[in-house]
């Protein structure tokens, strides 16, 4: 392959500047009427720039007068918190001295330069070269720290030294050398690079990678670093920082799947899959950005070769009509078929790689949800076309306003510039308080929540100006080519940059593989550039841990194949925490808190849920069978709920009760909001125990029938209007379907009509999960619910629905009767405290020994098999509790595997062990 010269630079730079801003607009140049769509004169748009302008400076100068040098502002109370030490970080230290870094300043400068104001830019450029300093003792995120600060540091030093733009004539290059020390501690990140395939996600500023630190990271994190820090080894003529980020993007490369897809996080040491999920949206997203953009800003065919791939696949296994639903990256098997707000940068992507007509369908979609709401809520379900039932918030998000400016930039059609209006006003309508910006907690509800993200001035506030100023510089062909990283700072396209680097980082032999991409030869010239040249090659453990990678997808392709053939080998497979891959008899890994799943290769499911509280949420499930629901509860023990049909009635005024020869009992599960007052209420008014009932109780069990009747149907069936047979549903149990609304509305209309209590039934479950059902949650507002819910899985509602209609058709007076139960299981609870003061609720089984990180797991297994547990079952004795919050339990599988959750420092462990 021959030698890249400035030829083939040129032709690189041409082409972006092609894919930008050279596309032929269907509308014609001044962005003629689009229909009945109103046209914009140009005073109008300088009026809307001009609005947008002043939305900065409110958000700006409150910053600055309420939270600065802190890192981000609070805008509802009037304060600020150094959320620098919070992005994504669930080992918070509380004891922590750390006290901010100005990091909305930092974040902020070169948008200061895109509005023209030279003077705040030089005074804040000042002030930060003086005052700012990163020696300082906190743990932080390497991908916020990099494209927040880093980024932003390396853009304000690209514009201050560009004489051509007149911004700061005295410049002395103070930004780079914080640029350079920055860059220096989230170097650590890659100290064990020859020990582990890829970066630590996690760095202590001032003291490196720390003993014990987690070993996951994302997609995203390992692939959005090569720009700011090639450019830094630009700047710096130092080659490391270059060198390190591309070599964690080859690495990365040889782990795409064979469909050539990329799961969401990975074991960062042994390059295993953790999450198989692959999609555009959170944790992913910005990797496909910087391919692309790599190849442009870098000139290296190989990063174009990898986008183009990666692309083809996303379209071939992603994409559902203008949508992009999240995979298994091995099978192409839909995971969840919602659209992630982080996707929103995506048609912009289009644009720069030239499929616009495919970026313009897809910005019509995501905008048709902002419409509906007046923002982006983080999860949207596509099936049911309603919001996520906790994932409603909108911390304001700059992708969709970025993706509308590139899409302006390319057609100049106006409709863009309407769409840029619409999300101005929203904001000033719904985020816009007396201090700045507020995010939104619900984007329904309209909640607001007490925060103003610095990408919110670094990012959207940057976009939305610039897509209504033409005459901006960034837009005149006398400046240098630029492109923007993920968080909107504006770096510098040169020839230096590709002459420096086109081919300069060849892995080492031992790690090219026949068939990967393929990088170009070196330029004669470019390695006499860097004055600190590429570290000397010690062997890297790649080819072996790829190979046994390689050995272990074989055997397990084997074990599949014998499982066909043999009934008996259900559970001989593999199993995931989130695609975790468990091949080795025994799997421990950090799984924060919140909520988790592990998924074994035969199907079978376990999603642990609201891990930290004192109702953990544990659903099982099996094909072909009915899912396991379980509610951990910190105080009262392991519980679950079903509804039962035990009786018909006979309605009218000689009714009777007629007793079923055979009863129907429907697994199910409580509403958050609902479990708590329930088990209050039991305690307080002794509600009837039903020792026998129609069902035999399960081991000893204890059954509560809390609400009895017959069932109605809600008219509508959603119920997310007041409901129109108010008669029939007062004082009976009412039926309604799942979706439109959310759990809150549903249940307060079938209040507000008198039912006495309601089933849900997950009728829009996903192909696959129609035995899948869980605890609703709450819609984060204050409105109170006062009767109980339940939901019950598709399978059991058809049943129902199937019983409602019969009964319906033929006219007949006997009305079907259900009872809603609690199962409190194993005998009450005896609480006693431990040596460490945490609640232990006594039960057959006292555990003994370490725990992960190093459980004596076999200690506790050996007690089980004695015990002889039921498979869906937790194990007697193991769960416990700190103030009331469940922090440790043992759970056997439906399927016979033994898992173990524990609460340590504030993260959940998880251990997992083939029984």
């Amino acid at each position: 392959m021959s030698p890249r010269g400035t030829r083939t630079t040129t032709f690189v730079l041409t082409l972006f500047l092609f894919n930008i801003a050279l596309i032929p607009s269907t509308r014609g140049d001044r962005g003629a009427k689009d229909g009945d769509d109103e046209y914009m004169s140009r005073a109008e748009i300088l009026d809307m720039r001009e609005k947008v302008r002043e939305m900065f400076y409110h958000g700006y100068d409150n910053y600055l007068r309420f939270a600065f040098p802190h890192d981000e502002l609070k805008p509802l109370t009037g304060t600020y918190t150094d959320s620098l030490a919070e992005l994504g970080n669930a080992k918070l230290d509380k004891e922590s001295t750390y006290q901010g870094v100005a990091m909305t300043l930092i974040d902020t400068l070169d948008t200061l330069a895109v509005l023209g104001n030279k003077t705040e830019f030089s005074r804040a450029v000042n002030w930060v070269v003086d005052n700012v300093s990163f020696d300082q003792d906190v743990r932080v995120n390497v991908f916020e720290a990099n494209i927040r600060l880093l980024g932003g540091l390396l853009s304000a030093h690209y514009l201050a030294s560009n004489h051509e733009l007149h911004l700061m004539p005295d410049y002395e290059g103070g930004l780079l050398s914080l640029a350079k020390d920055l860059g220096n501690r989230l170097l650590s990140a890659f100290a064990d690079r020859y020990d582990r395939l890829f970066p630590y996600a996690w760095v202590n500023l001032k003291k490196g990678v720390q003993a014990g630190e987690v070993s996951d990271t994302c997609t995203a994190g390992i692939g959005t670093l090569i720009l700011e820090f090639g450019l830094l080894s630009h700047y710096t003529g130092d080659f490391v920082y270059y060198h390190v980020a591309n070599q964690a993007l080859d690495r990365l490369w040889k782990l795409r799947s064979s469909l050539g897809l990329f799961g969401n996080t990975l074991d960062g040491k042994t390059g295993v899959w953790r999450n198989h999920n692959a999609g555009i949206g959170a944790g992913i997203d910005s990797f496909y950005e910087y391919l692309f953009k790599a190849y442009v800003m870098f000139g290296d065919n190989k990063f174009l070769k990898m986008f183009t791939e990666t692309y083809t696949a996303v379209n071939s296994h992603l994409k559902s009509g203008p949508w992009y639903v999240e995979v298994d990256m091995h099978s192409a098997r839909p995971t969840h078929v919602q659209f992630n707000s982080l996707q929103a940068f995506w048609p912009g992507l289009q644009v720069m790689f030239g499929d616009v007509n495919s970026a313009e369908t897809t910005q019509a979609a995501f905008f048709s949800v902002w419409e509906r709401y007046g923002a982006l809520p983080e999860r949207y379900l596509l099936k049911s076309q309603v919001l996520h039932s906790t994932e409603r918030y909108y911390p304001l998000r700059p992708e969709i306003v970025e993706s509308t400016y590139y899409l302006y930039r390319a057609t100049k059609n106006q409709k863009y510039l309407r769409m840029g209006r619409t999300m101005l006003e929203s904001l000033n309508s719904i985020s816009r308080v007396e201090r700045g910006y507020a995010s939104i907690k619900d984007v329904k509800a309209k909640v607001l929540e007490d925060r103003m993200t610095s990408f919110f001035l670094a990012e959207l506030v940057k976009y939305l100006y610039l897509l209504f100023d033409d005459d901006n510089f960034l837009h005149s062909t006398n400046i240098t080519d630029h492109v923007f990283t993920t968080e909107g700072h504006i770096l510098p396209l040169t020839t230096a940059l590709h002459e420096e680097f086109v081919g300069t980082l060849l892995p080492s032999e031992d790690e090219r593989e026949d068939g990967d991409v393929q990088e170009s030869e070196p330029s004669s010239r470019t390695r006499t550039l860097f004055t600190c040249e590429k570290p000397e090659e010690i062997p890297s453990p790649l080819e072996a841990v790829m190979t046994k990678i390689e050995n272990q997808k074989k055997s397990e392709s084997a074990e599949r194949e014998s499982a066909k053939e043999d009934d008996n080998a259900n559970n001989q497979g593999t199993c995931q925490n989130g695609g975790q891959r468990f091949n080795h008899g025994r799997l421990n890994i950090e799984v924060g808190a919140g909520s988790f799943f592990l998924q074994h290769d035969s199907g079978e499911l376990v999603h642990i849920r609201n891990l930290g509280t004192s109702s953990v949420e544990l659903v099982n499930m099996v094909p072909g069978k009915s899912a396991r629901s379980l509610v951990l509860d910190g105080g009262r023990g392991v519980i679950s709920y079903v509804v039962r049909e035990v009786t018909s009635k006979t309605t009218g005024p000689s009714a009777t009760e007629v007793d079923n020869e055979e009863s129907t009992e429907f697994p199910a599960s409580i509403a958050l909001f609902s479990h708590e007052p329930l088990a209050k209420e039991l305690q307080t008014s002794g509600k009837r125990r039903d020792a026998a009932g129609s069902i035999p109780p399960r081991g000893g069990s204890t059954l509560h029938v809390f609400a009895e009747g017959i069932v109605k149907r809600s008219v509508p069936s959603m119920g997310c209007q007041p409901f129109t047979n108010a008669n029939e549903v007062a004082n009976n149990i009412v039926y309604v379907d799942r979706g439109d609304c959310t759990f809150v509305e549903k249940i307060l209309h079938a209040q507000k009509a008198g039912a006495s209590a309601v089933i849900v039934g997950n009728t829009n479950a996903v192909e696959g999960e129609e035995a899948m059902h869980f605890m609703m949650g709450g819609d984060g507002t204050d409105r109170v619910v006062q009767i109980p819910a339940l939901m019950i899985p598709k399978t059991a509602a058809d049943k129902i629905v199937t019983i409602l209609k019969h009964k319906e058709q033929a006219q007949s007076a006997i009305e079907p009767v259900f009872q809603l139960v609690r199962r409190v299981h194993l005998p009450p609870p005896q609480i006693q405290r431990d040596s460490e003061g945490r609640t232990i609720i006594k039960g057959t089984v006292t555990l003994t020994g370490e725990s992960v990180g190093g459980v004596n797991s076999r200690k506790v297994l050996d007690n089980e098999n004695k015990s002889k547990p039921l498979p869906g079952s937790v194990i007697p004795g193991s769960m416990r509790s700190r103030e009331g919050k469940v922090d440790s339990f043992h759970y056997r599988t439906q399927g016979g595997w033994h898992v173990h959750v524990q609460q340590q420092n504030n993260v959940f462990l998880l251990s997992v062990q083939d029984v």
